[in-house]
């Protein structure tokens, strides 16, 4: 009687399961928000390789442009309006120094300008797969690549722990508007001590503290276990998934190619060099 019983519950919380997961999968979205965790890393790190192995500006621009259209298509657009605000301004100091100044100056600064362009539109990648990549989703699909626990524990960590710090600089510059502490650029570019102290200080021994009570909290839950996991939420490629990656990766390729023997030769690409 008592294994009919068990067998009966068993049976029932398979059900429930199962239901639950097919409710996750009607569930998704048509956007780039729910795609499989998997396919949102090889976009990234198609997009990262390739402006690792393009120079020209113009390579960088049409990158910022279709990293935006991901978190637009994602419904994340806001996480990448300040990035993008932030290379219109890059790039007009860019464009303006090249007319004033000695030449060791403009070299000097260009090549700050430069990398900081550079690095925006992955930046724009990263915010989207922290916005979007649930820790249970990726823990369920880096398992199923078979990944190593030592591998696949720190990065699952990694991604609870970003957001985290940003909502703890958010409490920093709330307590600094408490004491009447002015948070602004001007502050910065000429008090940079003064703000190493107010928010680079106590940003990191809150990092140092976060980081081991997600730790714990990690190994509370059983992250370490040696049994197989299972997962409620259902994680596996779909073939819109497939064919998103597929899209943005020619697009990368397609890129490289240009700017090794298109853009460099364009007028505008002159320009902006």
């Amino acid at each position: 009687m008592q294994n009919t019983d068990a067998a009966i519950q068993q049976e029932a919380s398979g059900t429930f399961v199962e239901n639950k997961r097919m409710n996750f999968m009607e569930g998704r979205t048509k956007g780039l928000q729910d795609i499989d965790p998997r396919m949102k890393i090889i976009i990234s790190l198609a997009f990262s390789t390739m402006l690792f192995l393009t120079a020209q500006k113009i390579t960088i621009f049409v990158s910022l442009i279709a990293t935006f259209a991901i978190l637009l298509l994602s419904g994340k657009g806001k996480n990448g309006v300040k990035l993008l605000v932030a290379y219109t301004f890059f790039a007009s100091i860019d464009f303006l120094t090249a007319f004033a100044g000695p030449e060791s100056v403009r070299v000097l600064l260009g090549v700050f300008l430069y990398s900081f362009m550079k690095f925006i539109p992955v930046l724009m990648l990263g915010s989207w797969i922290v916005a979007t990549i649930k820790v249970n989703e990726f823990m369920a699909a880096m398992e199923k690549m078979r990944l190593p626990k030592n591998v696949i524990i720190p990065l699952a960590v990694l991604l609870r722990f970003l957001p985290t710090i940003k909502e703890e600089l958010g409490y920093i510059k709330d307590t600094m508007k408490m004491r009447n502490i002015e948070l602004s650029f001007s502050g910065i570019l000429f008090h940079p001590i003064k703000t190493m102290e107010y928010i680079l200080v106590p940003l990191l021994m809150r990092s140092v503290k976060v980081a081991d009570e997600l730790s714990a909290a990690a190994l509370t839950r059983g992250i370490d276990g040696e049994n197989k996991r299972t997962s409620l939420r259902e994680v596996r490629i779909l073939f819109s998934d497939a064919v998103s990656a597929f899209l943005f990766i020619g697009l990368a390729a397609v890129l490289w190619y240009l700017d090794k023997t298109v853009f460099d030769s364009l007028v505008i690409g002159r320009i902006l060099a």
